[in-house]
């Protein structure tokens, strides 16, 4: 069958998937400089090498798209902070919990793109984008009560609503965030490892002490 067939050494399967990573990739860069509304589908296809016939093929419209991009920003952050907990796994709350805010929120503020996209463009940038918020929101509370209630077993931590500290934390860490990047955009490695520290020693104050 024609769908079938193989160019250059690629299958439709294939193809498509490398379409995907332009877009993905072209995606991070507008709508992480000229904002969702500010990006058209046309404008990313043109950058991205991709036919708008192929990009629909791949996406309903413009928020699935977003959502892709967003989507793999956050898996991204969550599998980090995941495998930050696993190798430090046997140490005290007081570090691991740092290093694990550290692994999930560096690459977001580290890529000024993707601090814009994570904390900036989802708002308002649909209703499928809602959601996927929510989701990852209790997705980290979930981590926290787990991680928050083995803590306080072993004496590391005070017992509390670690959901509602988790919603604290999160808030701060949006409205903190926010503000930094609008003054900020052009900050040193330095400075954002700083701010990263800064972010962590947050956490602990909300979340541990």
């Amino acid at each position: 069958m024609t769908s079938e067939r193989v160019y250059s050494g690629l299958s439709p399967d294939q193809r498509d998937a490398e379409r995907r990573r332009r877009l993905l990739d072209t995606g991070r860069e507008l709508f992480g400089t000229l904002g969702f509304t500010g990006t058209s589908i046309e404008r990313l296809c043109a950058e991205s090498r991709v036919s708008t016939r192929h990009f629909y093929v791949l996406y309903d419209n413009k928020e699935a798209a977003f959502l892709d991009v967003y989507g793999e920003i956050m898996t991204g952050a969550f599998e980090r902070a995941l495998e930050s907990l696993a190798e430090t796994q046997g140490e005290h709350i007081e570090v691991r919990l740092p290093r694990a805010v550290i692994a999930y929120l560096g690459p977001m503020i580290e890529d000024v793109r993707a601090t814009r996209i994570a904390f900036l463009e989802c708002t308002g940038a649909g209703p499928r984008v809602a959601d996927r918020e929510l989701d990852d929101r209790e997705a980290l509370i979930a981590l926290v009560e787990e991680e928050g209630a083995a803590a306080v077993e072993r004496g590391e931590a005070r017992d509390r609503d670690f959901r509602f500290a988790t919603l604290a934390l999160a808030g701060a860490v949006n409205s903190i965030v926010v503000d930094w990047v609008t003054r900020s955009a052009d900050a040193s490695p330095d400075e954002v490892e700083a701010f990263e520290h800064q972010l962590a020693d947050l956490a602990i104050t909300l979340l541990i002490r």
